[in-house]
């Protein structure tokens, strides 16, 4: 494997910038609610905030469709055939049945078994979410702002097939699974630089500020950019 960290700086410094700006992509650029700090918040912030409420949300989806339009729009991605009502409400069942459950307890999962956990919810979510249209990428990516205190790494074609140039010839890249293998190398290899990076100066809630001191979100979200550029 290579190491990733030519003009690390550089990506930090642009990812800083999204992290509290919106993205030009959405609302001419003057929404907030599309910065990364304000997606991070909206995703994982609900489910924090709904486990304290016993996962009871008035009878709307745990995640309103309204964010899930504005992640869309920050991350670039075709919309979703099935729409964003019917998202939205794949989810919320997705949600109840595979992370309600075991939500207070993800912090304290053993290290191997966060990562298989961290694929078997990328390849469910794809399945639940998305019905016969499974889609790897979009699940991974909804996953990766509602669980930031697992190990999942933003996927996408462009992503695989970058890191597939950057492995041993002998290496197959077939889906999240092989790539959620690669990225666990390609972060610890390049974990002295990207571990040296700064991070944002500013959360919103305590919790988020907890999410960006004491997890490798803030490393895997800057590897995911560094593959790709």
């Amino acid at each position: 494997m290579n190491s990733l960290n030519q003009q690390i700086d550089s990506t930090n410094t642009e990812l800083i910038r999204r992290w509290s700006q919106p993205h030009p992509a959405f609302a001419s650029g003057q929404d907030p609610r599309s910065s990364d700090q304000s997606l991070l918040g909206f995703f994982f912030g609900g489910l924090e905030n709904a486990a304290r409420y016993q996962w009871q949300n008035a009878g709307r989806t745990l995640i309103d469709k309204t964010y899930l339009s504005i992640l869309w729009a920050a991350l670039e991605l075709e919309k979703p055939s099935i729409g964003f009502d019917r998202l939205a409400a794949c989810l919320d069942d997705f949600i109840r049945q595979k992370l309600a459950e075991e939500w207070c307890e993800l912090d304290d999962l053993e290290h191997e078994h966060r990562h298989q956990f961290a694929i078997d919810l990328v390849t469910d979510a794809s399945q639940q979410l998305f019905g016969s249209q499974h889609n790897e990428e979009h699940a991974s990516l909804i996953l990766f702002f509602l669980c930031p205190q697992l190990p999942i790494f933003p996927y996408s074609d462009r992503h695989q097939k970058a890191v597939g140039q950057l492995l041993s010839p002998s290496i197959t890249i077939d889906g999240y699974a092989d790539y959620h293998q690669a990225c666990r190398g390609l972060l610890a290899l390049n974990l002295p630089f990207l571990g040296t990076v700064a991070t944002p100066s500013s959360a919103s809630t305590a919790s988020i500020s907890t999410v960006l001191r004491q997890t490798d979100w803030w490393q895997r979200r800057l590897l995911g950019q560094q593959i790709i550029q």
